[in-house]
């Protein structure tokens, strides 16, 4: 399998040996290598490319000395070189069985690997999917599951949740591993991340399990998207709210916003705002906010999250008041708390 940083390096190593420009095409006319410019210029160029599509030796288009790259009689690439002196067909045929030689069947989850990590060009993606019988008109979710140990018990523990062959599940490192389903409603989602994180704690005995994912599905050839927003919500939930241990990247949003402002202006927020050491080291207090802010600051529905009774949490929101200055019961103190809470998990201050 070629990857499209690989196809890069070869085509900047060659220019770079051989002094003259090269163009590689996907089999759908698509540029994954050269100049963008040189097609604008030269109008037409594509289509004529169509009528050499089946052909199997060196070929010339215009100025240039063309040869089609195929395995298993699946065209994958279309290589370019201005000349048409017989030492581009010679240079363009060392090159080819270069590609040829690195073009090689991929296992299911090294392609799936790849796709998650944008290294795939469209001709890879749909030679795959149709050799894995992948439906890549459907929607999917992805799930990031991590870990701290046993986690083939916990893999052989979410293959059983899901029905035959529903779902594919690839290990990404020692303490993580993805589960890929067909989208069937946003309702479903937050189920399935419940019911994963659930069975792994009680049939596996393990602890401290994290689960995330976007709220949103994708098609196929954009997993390597739900990855990256699954990723985020999990760096951004293990931050602010790490005994959750479920993670929606819609939830983090604003925290990806946040990301990046100098230390220096959050500790004068912090300042500022007279949050407090001793509120921002309480973590019932802190969990219990969370909880709140989490349910749009309705008491009844924030005290069933944390299976607490109504006046526990009210007495822990007076608590806060007491300590901070700020209602949490109203929303522009809210909204500061929440941005100050917010802040000094992502920065790490307790002060």
């Amino acid at each position: 399998m070629i990857d499209k940083e690989l196809i890069e390096k070869i085509g900047k190593d060659f220019e770079g040996y051989f002094g003259g420009p090269l163009y590689i095409l996907d089999a759908e006319g698509n540029l994954i290598y050269g100049e963008e410019d040189f097609f604008e210029k030269k109008e037409g160029f594509l289509d004529l490319l169509v009528e050499y599509i089946e052909e199997r030796n060196i070929y010339n288009v215009g100025e240039f000395t063309c040869y089609n790259i195929f395995h298993n009689n699946i065209l994958f690439f279309v290589i370019l070189l201005r000349g048409k002196e017989e030492e581009a067909k010679r240079t363009l045929l060392a090159l080819s069985l270069l590609f040829k030689y690195m073009i090689k069947d991929a296992s299911q989850e090294d392609y799936l690997i790849n796709l998650l990590e944008n290294k795939l060009p469209p001709t890879l993606i749909s030679y795959y999917a149709e050799k894995y019988r992948i439906n890549r008109n459907a929607k999917y979710h992805l799930v990031i599951v991590e870990t701290e140990n046993e986690i083939e018990d916990a893999i052989k523990i979410v293959l059983n949740i899901f029905e035959k062959k529903e779902a594919k599940i690839l290990k990404i490192s020692e303490d993580r591993f993805v589960v890929i389903f067909p989208h069937k409603g946003l309702e479903d989602l937050p189920q399935r991340m419940r019911t994963i994180k659930d069975m792994i704690e009680s049939e596996g005995y393990l602890k401290n399990v994290k689960v995330a994912a976007s709220l949103s599905s994708f098609s196929f050839d954009n997993l390597h998207l739900a990855y990256k927003e699954a990723e985020k919500a999990l760096f951004f939930g293990k931050k602010l709210e790490r005994e959750r241990g479920i993670y929606l990247y819609q939830d983090y949003i604003y925290s990806e916003f946040l990301w990046g402002i100098e230390k220096e202006k959050v500790e004068e927020f912090l300042k500022n705002s007279h949050i407090g050491e001793e509120l921002l080291k309480d973590e019932e207090l802190m969990q219990t906010l969370n909880a709140f802010f989490r349910n749009n600051l309705n008491l009844s529905e924030t005290a069933r999250d944390l299976y607490i009774h109504r006046n526990t949490l009210v007495y822990r929101l007076d608590k806060v008041l007491k300590i901070s200055g700020l209602d949490a019961r109203k929303f522009d103190e809210a909204l500061i708390l929440k941005l100050a809470i917010t802040l000094a998990r992502l920065y790490d201050i307790t002060r």
